[in-house]
């Protein structure tokens, strides 16, 4: 009786290729993405800015006290607008590109306290994992990686949506990781030679500090790309476990 051949993942180049590629041709959709999710953290973004400026100058704990009070929920509100970019961009390749930038981050609020509910369950259950060892945690890491993508792909919620992610890589960790590892490191390198010329900078001059800027900007920019790899794995490992 002939051994059964398992099914293989696409090569990483290839997957690499996809990502690139499907990236390249919709990056103006995930530039409006941020620019909408951007313009809604304005107001939060400029009371927090605001609040450090007066700190110092008003010493009062009469100000302080409340200052500290809406600070903290600027910050909450900066933040809920910005992990819901990352939400709307789910939901942009979900649709394939097809509905508007605006729509997109709207509807992304109906998916928010499902979604952040999940990423706090995964954080928990990795954060015990590491309490036992870092091994696990990195293993078992890895096996949770698809439950963003089940829970809007195939509308799993919670402990069903790792579950599944959990079947998804099982047999396929070491395939899963390694086209990981490759990205990582491609990553990593593209931003350290975007930062080496910081070396040959005055610190803290004007034109470090644009610099810098502008890394950032490429780093949200590129962002996407790793999302779309992880797209290409994970529609992989659904065909095969079919």
């Amino acid at each position: 009786m002939e051994k059964e051949i398992k099914p293989k993942i696409t090569p990483f180049f290839d997957i690499l290729k996809i990502a690139l590629n499907g990236w390249w041709k919709n990056i103006n959709k995930f530039i409006l993405i941020y620019f909408w999710g951007l313009l809604y953290t304005i107001i939060p973004v400029a009371i927090i800015i605001i609040l450090i400026g007066l700190w110092a100058a008003i010493p009062n704990l009469i100000f302080r006290v409340p200052a500290i009070f809406i600070g903290v929920w600027a910050f909450v509100f900066a933040f809920y607008f910005l992990i819901r970019i990352y939400i709307a961009i789910f939901l942009l390749v979900k649709n394939d590109y097809r509905d508007k930038e605006l729509a997109i981050y709207k509807e992304s609020a109906n998916y928010f306290w499902s979604y952040f509910a999940l990423a706090l369950l995964m954080m928990v259950l990795i954060c015990l994992w590491f309490f036992a060892l870092v091994i696990p945690a990195i293993i078992f890491s890895i096996f949770y990686t698809f439950a963003v993508y089940a829970f809007f792909f195939e509308g799993k919620r919670d402990i069903d949506a790792i579950k599944r992610s959990y079947q998804l890589v099982k047999n396929y960790w070491w395939a899963v990781f390694g086209r990981y590892f490759g990205l990582s490191v491609i990553l990593w390198a593209l931003m350290y030679v975007l930062s080496l010329p910081l070396s040959l900078m005055v610190e803290n001059s004007l034109l470090s500090d644009i610099w810098r800027a502008l890394v950032q900007i490429i780093s949200f920019l590129i962002g996407p790309i790793s999302l779309l790899f992880s797209y290409q794995i994970y529609q992989d490992l659904v065909k095969i476990k079919k």
